[in-house]
């Protein structure tokens, strides 16, 4: 498959300058983006106080298009939920032009309209009240994971909408740039599409930042955290249907933010747990549409760090290319497509005027 070249700023910021980094930032020494599978926000914090979600709401989705036989959103017994459609098409039909209401009988399943709880995800709903929880984070584009990954790192998919990846994708990933600042990063966990760049397949040394989820634990223990990483998949599951979805939280927690937390790396560094895409659950907010790829459906985002604000819900617009831009605010460099130029960057959810907070396990 041919990708799109995309639209990016090459060599200079938007005016011509890279970024300098915002007031506060510099506090930020190590960010570490964990990147987990399908999920919409509805789904994990549909029921969370003080949050955007389902609670109280009159939804019922029809069974049949303008059947008045309907199901309304339920808690979900099950643990191992059912691995549903999320591809292009079918995202287009569960929004069904923003009316929200194409999920059941796209999906072809009651359980799109299953949520969990906080006596099922205890410990994502402990980060969220001693931390910050977003409620307005969008994927970047309406469908499954690889363009979204792409996003994360890229500020764009090159027009790609489907997970076919290309042997080898020519547009720019981050990485370059930090390289070429001399910071420090890594992939942890599924590499197979970050290694795909051009970049990454040109450069022996950029090869080299690139390894298993477990790797994690053994650099951080080794005093060797890179200043930007991300974890594609915890080392104990990516919750990606019909997978236990309590044995990746509790990897996230374990093996990411409590290891961090519990480290010398805790007073200046900045945890993003999100996921890449929905799943094929519902979720009822209807992602502004700002180009032609999206945003795609609202998925969680958690914002850990001794500077993340006191069990805030953050409202402000966000998807993946928001990360990006707080990596690209942080470090100075420069935004990749015209996504990432405009997004919001993830600074509404600190508080740089106070000290670091002492950690707060999950």
């Amino acid at each position: 498959m041919r990708i799109k070249k995309p639209r990016f700023f090459a060599g200079k910021g938007r005016e011509g300058r890279a970024r300098s980094p915002q007031a506060g930032l510099g506090n930020i020494q190590n960010i570490v983006v964990v990147l987990q599978e399908n999920h919409t926000f509805d789904n994990y914090f549909g029921t969370f106080p003080g949050a955007d979600g389902t609670a109280g709401k009159p939804i019922c989705i029809p069974v049949t298009p303008g059947s008045s036989d309907c199901i309304q959103p339920y808690h979900d017994p099950t643990l191992t939920p059912v691995d549903m459609n999320h591809n292009w098409k079918a995202a287009r039909a569960d929004y069904d032009g923003g009316k929200m209401d194409g999920f059941v009988y796209s999906e072809g399943s009651r359980e799109t309209m299953g949520y969990f709880d906080g006596g099922d995800l205890p410990r994502y709903w402990k980060a969220a009240g001693q931390y910050v929880l977003c409620d307005r984070y969008f994927t970047s584009v309406m469908s499954e994971s690889a363009p979204n990954h792409l996003y994360l790192v890229a500020g764009t998919s090159g027009g790609l909408t489907d997970d076919r990846v290309p042997r080898t994708i020519t547009f720019p990933p981050i990485f370059e740039q930090l390289d070429s600042k001399g910071i420090s990063w890594k992939v942890y966990g599924f590499t197979k599409w970050y290694e795909s760049f051009q970049y990454v397949q040109g450069l022996p040394s950029a090869q080299s930042h690139f390894g298993q989820a477990s790797e994690f634990a053994q650099d951080l223990a080794g005093g060797a955290l890179p200043q930007v990483c991300w974890i594609v998949g915890a080392p104990g599951g990516d919750e990606h249907p019909p997978k236990n979805i309590q044995a990746g939280q509790d990897s996230v927690a374990d093996d990411i933010v409590n290891a961090v937390g519990s480290s010398a790396y805790w007073t200046s560094s900045a945890i993003f747990v999100t996921w890449d895409d929905y799943g094929g659950f519902y979720d009822h907010v209807a992602p502004p549409q700002v180009d032609s790829m999206g945003y795609g459906f609202r998925v969680p985002c958690l914002v850990i760090s001794p500077y993340a604000r006191k069990g805030f819900v953050d409202s402000t617009v966000y998807d993946h290319t928001s990360v990006l831009r707080f990596i690209e605010d942080r470090f100075g460099l420069e935004p990749l497509s015209t996504r990432d130029a405009s997004a919001t960057g993830m600074a509404p959810a600190f508080d740089f005027m106070q000290g670091p907070r002492m950690f707060e396990p999950i």
